[in-house]
C-alpha cells in the first residue's frame, strides 16, 4: 500500500530559503489573501506551506520508503489526465489544465507517495520525479 500527499511546500532547502525569513503563513478571508493570522480572529482560513522534507524524513524513520515526489502537473500528466481531458467538455478541460499548468496548481502543489515493503515505482513519478531533491 502506498499514502499519497498532495499539498503545496516545498523541500527544505527552498522551505527555509532566506527570503522565507517570515515563515509560510498566509490567511484568506473571501478571495482576499493576506499575512496576519491575528487580525479577524476566526473570520478566515489559515494556512502553511509544507516542508515535504520533514515529512520524507520522519516517514523514513517510521520505516517508509518515499516513492516519489513530483509536482502535482507532473504527477497528472505522468497518470494521463491530459488524454482523459481531450474526451471532456470545455469546462472540464480549463479545470485540468488548471491543476497541471505551472503557473496555476501545477508546480504550486507537490505529490509525495510513502509506501511500506519492497518499493515500487508509482505511474505519477515515471517522469519528473524529484526524490532527489528532498
Amino acid at each position: 500500500g502506498a499514502a499519497f500527499l498532495i499539498d503545496y511546500g516545498f523541500p527544505a532547502a527552498e522551505y527555509y530559503h532566506p527570503q522565507r525569513h517570515m515563515g509560510t503563513v498566509m490567511c484568506h478571508q473571501g478571495h482576499r489573501a493576506d499575512g496576519d493570522p491575528l487580525a479577524e480572529v476566526g473570520r478566515k482560513d489559515i494556512t502553511a506551506h509544507v516542508d515535504f522534507t520533514g515529512i520524507a524524513l520522519a516517514a523514513q524513520d517510521a520505516g517508509l520508503n518515499v516513492l516519489g515526489y513530483a509536482s502535482q502537473g507532473r504527477f497528472l500528466i505522468n497518470c494521463g489526465l491530459p488524454g482523459l481531458a481531450e474526451a471532456a467538455g470545455v469546462a472540464e478541460r480549463a479545470r485540468a489544465a488548471h491543476l497541471i499548468h505551472e503557473h496555476e496548481m501545477g508546480e504550486l502543489f507537490k505529490v509525495i507517495a510513502l509506501g511500506a515493503g519492497e518499493p515500487w515505482e508509482p505511474m505519477g513519478f515515471a517522469q519528473g520525479d524529484r526524490s532527489h531533491t528532498l
